[in-house]
């Protein structure tokens, strides 16, 4: 078991403990407590009865009917059980059953102490009741008559508290294991995308440092093979110059696209401006209209209803020559189509090409770093495999959308939707 595991393990232990034992100690104090308050009460109440006795009954008139008519009346007022005895013990007047039928109750403690002359309570279970009761005895003097007033209340009450104590303390087990386990599930999100950004830098320092060192070395290979005479040879030494230009170029855009991410990926896009979306496609077009093979054509038709987009104008620009350069590069034969249109609440780019096309794991990938679908022919063309990868951080940027949809010898087609804000100016139209 790895010390992740047994930290989350411990502190889940921990932390049930801990509950555990708040629960227990308060319970136990709280409920003291209670009995505490519950037989003050209830022993106010003996006296009270006590007191009721003997103001209603004649002086030297406490006849065994009369105690059991009293004690009946009042006990089912009360929902209690009240027994009058006297001091040798015997049962006058009961509650619950006819009184004299009782056993002596000389025995029970309460009941002595209460002959003593002190008014106490004390707990006990009842045998003949089957139930725990607060027995509360008072002594009661007078005309010649000494005995003792008790009554008896069920401590169900308390007893259903215990029982919804257990509920409570289970409950909040559940709840707090709950809680554990929300944080053990958020902790393995944490930690697995924490090893999933640290495996993106990792690779992402590999890819670059491979990127960078095959044009350096290509670079030195022919410096060296200059010095040591190829310089002499004005053919070779043209040719030579030619390749490190060229990898000196695709070293310059490797320096700049990787720049160009980390910029974008910061969010900082503050330079925003009302933009002729036609009008960046058309600068695009006429940008990239070098690089269109003979037996291709580059298509774009202005669409009038287009509405005018707030944005980084450079960072649109780039989006659009990125999607447009990767259709060149893929497409030998056809052509590349560039479509936009404003919806309601999206403007919408759509680029098309009639290229090799990609089968579908592939474009579940293209937007990965370095990411080629075809690796030779991406290098000879000069790919840097981070043009999609700032498209999709571009679209990103802006709240947008982007799909791809594309077959093998077929062509792709990349769809960008970019939400229009109408708080901005770019919900006017530039027309």
């Amino acid at each position: 078991m790895d010390l992740k595991k047994k930290f989350l393990i411990g502190y889940a232990v921990a932390a049930v403990a801990a509950l555990l034992a708040f629960e227990y100690a308060f319970w136990s104090n709280g409920f003291s407590y209670l009995e505490k308050q519950s037989e003050a009460g209830y022993l106010t109440q003996a006296e009270m009865l006590r007191d009721i006795l003997l103001a209603e009954l004649p002086k030297g008139a406490f006849l065994p009917e009369e105690m059991e008519a009293f004690a009946e009346q009042y006990g089912e007022k009360y929902g209690i059980r009240i027994t009058i005895i006297d001091q040798e013990g015997r049962v006058l007047g009961e509650s619950e059953g006819p009184g004299p039928a009782m056993n002596n109750h000389l025995d029970r403690e309460e009941v002595q102490r209460a002959l003593a002359g002190e008014s106490n309570s004390i707990l006990r279970s009842s045998a003949t009741f089957g139930m725990d009761y607060c027995y509360c005895a008072v002594p009661m003097n007078a005309g010649g008559f000494r005995g003792v007033i008790r009554t008896a209340v069920p401590m169900e009450e308390l007893r259903d508290m215990d029982d919804e104590f257990l509920r409570s303390t289970l409950l909040a087990i559940a709840i707090l294991l709950l809680l554990v386990l929300s944080l053990v599930m958020y902790f393995r999100k944490y930690l697995s995308a924490m090893r999933a950004v640290e495996n993106q830098r990792r690779e992402f320092v590999s890819n670059v440092t491979h990127e960078l060192k095959t044009p350096l070395t290509s670079i030195r290979g022919f410096v060296e093979t200059l010095k040591n005479g190829a310089v002499e040879d004005p053919d070779c030494a043209g040719r030579f110059l030619d390749i490190i230009d060229i990898e000196t170029e695709r070293l310059g855009n490797l320096i700049d696209d990787t720049l160009l991410l980390s910029e974008i990926e910061s969010k900082q896009d503050v330079r925003q401006e009302l933009c002729d979306v036609n009008k960046v496609i058309e600068e695009v077009t006429e940008l990239l209209a070098p690089k269109v093979k003979p037996h291709v054509r580059l298509i774009f038709t202005p669409d009038a209803d287009v509405r005018s987009y707030t944005c980084n104008r450079d960072r649109l620009k780039q989006l659009v020559i990125n999607l447009v350069d990767n259709g060149l590069k893929a497409t030998d034969f056809g052509a590349v189509t560039i479509q936009c249109k404003s919806t309601d609440s999206h403007l919408v780019l759509e680029i098309a090409d009639t290229g090799i096309g990609m089968e579908a794991e592939q474009t579940d990938r293209i937007f990965e770093r370095f990411y080629r679908v075809d690796k030779g022919r991406s290098r000879a063309q000069g790919g840097t495999g981070l043009g999609l990868s700032i498209v999709k951080h571009i679209v990103e940027l802006y709240r947008g959308t982007i799909q791809v949809e594309s077959k093998p010898g077929e062509g792709t087609v990349f769809r960008v939707e970019l939400p229009y804000d109408e708080n901005k100016p770019s919900a006017i139209s530039m027309q």
